[in-house]
């Protein structure tokens, strides 16, 4: 699927962890991509991490990379509060644009890429949905092998316990809706296919204003809920759980899955609650990240492969506020309501 193509180069806006321990790695893997440049505040710092990654230019500032006409496509691996400033400067001298998630903090931030050159691919890497996994999942559901999906639930959690991590800092997108509510919420409508109406929200937040555990109902309505409980203060967790009409369906290190064992999706279909009658879906051990920059690369050079543009962060975006609202309100918010 690769051999006749061209690899896509890639640059990277910003020295974060991210890029360090799953991107850069990422594209040395993927048949599709090289690692062409990066850039960071400190050039020592851009040119100790190039020489890691084995990539050709590094630069000290974003806009030097951002006029490397070597470059196709921009990861921008920045606190949350910089993706679409940046993204729209990456865009604008011609880069398709890969975004860390959260792609907002707003909805209406996303207007500033509004009118952006058609011709480019621009997402949010959200690196999960393009697992074989999800994607079977997704047929799966599609084709109502089981029913109609009626409700969904997750957990994602982590104790974070670095104080100068960005995530502590309000207004640069902290706490963990941002980090990982955007998770499930993308989740939630990637299993039942269609945007939610309506959100119920609670958060518990710190001194600093960071919310540490967010709990989340999200109305699809037709009997549909998706409810998901986030935290950067608990124990490491992640699960999702569907109940179909004729099955239960468990997706184990829904969000990290195994790089060195099988991955799968339980699928019980027992009506009885004394007795299982479950059976596994099994899925080879993977790299998440790889599967992403291959698809995003593929997409670049024109290939059908599974995307999700700037549509979806819009529709990602718009559950967010809502979710903050609501928290706020303590009342049901509408969906893309101001």
């Amino acid at each position: 699927m690769t051999s006749d193509l061209k690899p896509v180069k890639w640059g990277i806006l910003g020295a974060a962890r991210i890029a360090e321990g799953a991107i850069l790695p990422a594209i040395a893997k993927s048949p599709a991509s090289t690692a062409w440049a990066i850039a960071a505040r400190d050039p020592a710092r851009a040119r100790a991490m190039a020489d890691r990654h084995g990539a050709a230019m590094a630069y000290g500032s974003y806009e030097a990379l951002l006029t490397d006409r070597e470059v196709e496509a921009v990861y921008i691996a920045l606190p949350n509060h910089l993706h679409v400033e940046w993204a729209r400067k990456a865009a604008d001298a011609g880069k398709h644009v890969l975004i860390e998630k959260p792609a907002a903090l707003r909805a209406a931030d996303l207007e500033a890429l509004a009118d952006v050159d058609p011709s480019l691919k621009i997402a949010e890497a959200f690196m999960v949905r393009h697992q074989p996994r999800w994607q079977h999942l997704r047929r799966m559901l599609a084709a109502r092998d089981h029913g109609a999906a009626l409700t969904f639930s997750s957990l994602l959690s982590f104790h974070m316990t670095n104080e100068r991590d960005f995530r502590q800092t309000p207004e640069w997108g902290g706490g963990a809706f941002y980090d990982l509510g955007c998770y499930t919420a993308m989740a939630a409508r990637f299993v039942f296919g269609v945007e939610p109406l309506r959100a119920m929200a609670q958060m518990q937040r710190n001194a600093a204003g960071i919310d540490l555990f967010t709990s989340v109902i999200l109305d699809f309505g037709a009997g549909r809920q998706a409810t998901f409980m986030v935290s950067l203060a608990q124990a490491s967790s992640q699960s999702i759980e569907i109940v179909c009409e004729r099955a239960f369906l468990t997706l184990p290190q829904a969000y990290v899955p195994s790089r060195t064992e099988p991955n799968h999706i339980v699928i019980d279909t027992s009506t009885d609650h004394a007795r299982s009658e479950a059976r596994s879906v099994e899925f080879p051990a993977l790299d998440q990240y790889e599967v992403e920059v291959t698809n995003f690369a593929l997409a670049v050079r024109g290939r059908d492969v599974p995307f999700y543009g700037l549509d979806d962060a819009r529709a990602n975006a718009a559950v967010a506020d809502a979710v903050f609202r609501s928290a706020t309100t303590g009342t049901w918010v509408e969906i893309g309501e101001v």
